[in-house]
């Protein structure tokens, strides 16, 4: 294995995927859903480790370029927008001076998740104002699209005035550019790269599992799911192993 140091070039990087920080939720949800000291544990070795927090549009200009990474940099990831990310996530992340890139159900922003409505009673997802104030205080947001239907069941103009309405919203709530989605339930096919780029979207999180690198089409990224269910040595372990 390579010695890590500060003058390391890496062609690979750990983009980890979140849901849910929260002491409760339904048993059903478990995989999804982090303790808060469970991602304390998390953020606070990360940051002991020298790893430095990169935006999704920041990944994109590195695989454009082909230009290899500098130190240990990290892609935090929350699907769905979440109200505890608010609450827990985010203090921590501040604490731990990292940031993270939230991607929003824009439709159902300061409703609750619905689509898990069958797992128990569904989690509030954060409102408009809370994006805002996210944003000012320097979290990133994406599109989760508008609806948190799979893809694979809509038609071509449904996907892309999901693709088009839910980056509108977010640009409006965060004044920023947004060029960052995550296919809902990961569930991805043959059309979302193409309209999503006839959208304005550069960098995609299709649903492949694994490290990002250089070689990756960055309109279908992988990411590494961090599980509730599992200990800080498997995490540690996962983060390391992108690291060669």
């Amino acid at each position: 294995a390579m010695t890590s140091g500060c003058g390391m070039r890496r062609q690979r990087i750990p983009v980890l995927m979140y849901h849910s920080v929260s002491d409760e939720g339904p048993a059903a949800l478990a995989r999804f859903r982090l303790t808060p000291a469970a991602f304390h544990s998390q953020m606070s070795w990360l940051r002991a480790n020298g790893f430095h927090a990169i935006r999704s549009e920041q990944l994109e200009w590195f695989i454009a370029n082909r230009q290899p990474f500098v130190g240990r940099p990290v892609l935090i990831t929350f699907d769905d927008g979440f109200q505890n990310f608010a609450d827990h996530a985010w203090p921590i992340l501040r604490a731990n001076d990292l940031t993270a890139e939230v991607f929003l159900v824009t439709d159902l922003v300061g409703e609750s998740a619905l689509w898990d409505a069958d797992s128990g009673p569904p989690t509030q997802l954060m409102d408009a104002g809370t994006v805002r104030r996210l944003a000012a205080e320097g979290a990133f947001f994406g599109s989760h699209l508008a609806t948190h239907r799979a893809i694979d069941g809509l038609s071509s103009s449904d996907l892309a005035s999901e693709l088009l309405r839910s980056r509108m919203f977010i640009e409006r709530w965060t004044g920023r550019l947004t060029t960052a989605f995550a296919a809902p339930f990961s569930v991805t096919d043959r059309r979302l790269g193409r309209l999503a780029r006839e959208c304005g979207y550069r960098i995609g999180f299709g649903g492949r599992h694994g490290p990002a690198d250089l070689d990756c089409d960055p309109i279908d990224l992988p990411r590494i799911e961090i599980r509730g269910d599992r200990s800080l040595d498997d995490f540690v372990a996962r983060v390391e192993a992108v690291l060669g």
